[in-house]
């Protein structure tokens, strides 16, 4: 990507500061707003593709000055060497603002099939100037940002660029849509509707807990930063005016579109648990032991897996902002730990009672929140028989002794 020379920006606007001072005084600010060869300052969002990184969108800012034959877009780029996945992970994925030249933008958009629309802010001239000289600072240091999904990413650029720009003024959410007021992950849930298995990815990494006490700010998406923004207002001590003005432009029409599976989350889980309770009875009225324990290794290995990610992704990081995750209570390390410590302990067994009554609580508890959704419940479900056949088969092997 291609950065924008620090020169430009200086050159750019001494000369225009000294020739509309010259020419207009202190009526410039009040002339220059309409002139087709000013700046023109737009939110660019692009529709979401397959990528899961990318199935919200994304959004950059996008500065015009025909006369000085400057168009850039502004966007949140994150590091993609080898070695930054796992910094991506830690929440410790390091991010820039990056000026790219707005025909290539609009041409990496096109390649990935993805639409992008053009919504013009209805900023004074002064509030442009402080906008693009801010987006120039920034986008002139070196990765140094921590991206994560909450309080540093490409919606927060833009929000805080935005507000950083305005003058004695604010934003002012007038009328937000009622899916960014609920609670308890109800609004990413409404955001990735149209595709179920990032949607189970989302809500298990986030654990749908922790936007209780978000601000408008953090609940928004790319995808819902226009809606939201179309009907917000800038208040000052002069009243106020829509954020947006005119109507929003299509620069490249949308080709590829997210798919949804067939096979839902819902559908898979519901049709794991039926084979564990199938195998489950084979194991009772058939003595099928090996299949039993081939399907409790899989589920042990899984667990534990799920639950080592959990822990790391809500506990010892930042990426999600999320300080608890109620998935952490069906799904954690713990159980396999327990079994290679204690396995062999002839009282063993005793554990797997405590743990059926926990999965079985969280089951129960699942209508009563809207937190916890069934696809986990199914998940929930699938463990809860298996430890209760555990426990039942320890007390049908103690009573024999």
């Amino acid at each position: 990507m291609h950065h924008l020379h620090p020169r430009l920006f200086i050159t750019f606007f001494i000369s225009l500061l000294v020739s509309t001072n010259e020419a207009f005084g202190d009526e410039a600010a009040e002339l220059l707003p309409d002139s087709s060869n000013f700046v023109k300052a737009s939110l660019v969002v692009s529709s979401p593709t397959d990528i899961i990184y990318s199935s919200l969108g994304h959004c950059a800012i996008r500065m015009e000055c025909p006369s000085e034959q400057l168009d850039y877009c502004f966007s949140l780029e994150t590091n993609t060497r080898p070695g930054d996945y796992l910094k991506f992970f830690n929440g410790d994925a390091e991010a820039a603002v990056r000026a790219i030249p707005t025909e290539m933008y609009l041409e990496e958009c096109r390649k990935e099939g993805r639409g992008v629309d053009q919504y013009e802010f209805n900023l004074t001239w002064h509030e442009k100037q402080q906008l693009w000289k801010s987006l120039d600072e920034e986008m002139m240091k070196p990765p140094h940002l921590k991206f994560n999904f909450l309080n540093t990413n490409c919606v927060m650029m833009v929000v805080i660029m935005i507000q950083n720009a305005l003058i004695d003024e604010s934003i002012n959410y007038v009328e937000v849509p009622s899916y960014l007021t609920c609670d308890n992950g109800n609004g990413l849930r409404h955001l990735t509707r149209s595709t179920p298995w990032y949607q189970f990815i989302y809500i298990t990494l986030s654990g749908a807990i922790c936007d209780k006490n978000f601000s408008m700010e953090y609940r928004m998406t790319p995808i819902s930063l226009p809606e939201v923004f179309g009907k917000a207002q800038i208040k000052g001590n002069n009243g106020q005016r829509p954020l947006f003005k005119g109507n929003p432009a299509s620069l490249v029409r949308q080709t590829n579109f997210p798919s949804s599976s067939t096979l839902t989350p819902r559908m898979v889980f519901s049709i794991l648990l039926l084979l564990v309770i199938l195998i489950t009875w084979c194991e009772w009225k058939r003595g099928c032991k090996l299949t039993a324990r081939i399907t409790d290794t899989i589920l042990l290995a899984l667990e534990f897996s799920v639950g080592v990610l959990l822990c790391y992704t809500t506990l010892a990081t930042s990426l999600f902002a999320a300080h608890w995750n109620w998935y952490l209570i069906p799904c954690n390390p713990l159980p396999l730990l327990l079994l290679l410590l204690f396995g062999k302990h002839k009282h063993f067994g005793k554990i797997y009672l405590p743990y059926t009554i926990i999965l079985i609580a969280f089951i129960i508890a699942t209508p009563l929140s809207s937190q916890l959704d069934i696809d986990h419940q199914l998940i929930t479900a699938m463990l809860a028989v298996r430890t209760g056949s555990k426990y039942l088969q320890f007390r049908k092997n103690s009573a024999d002794k």
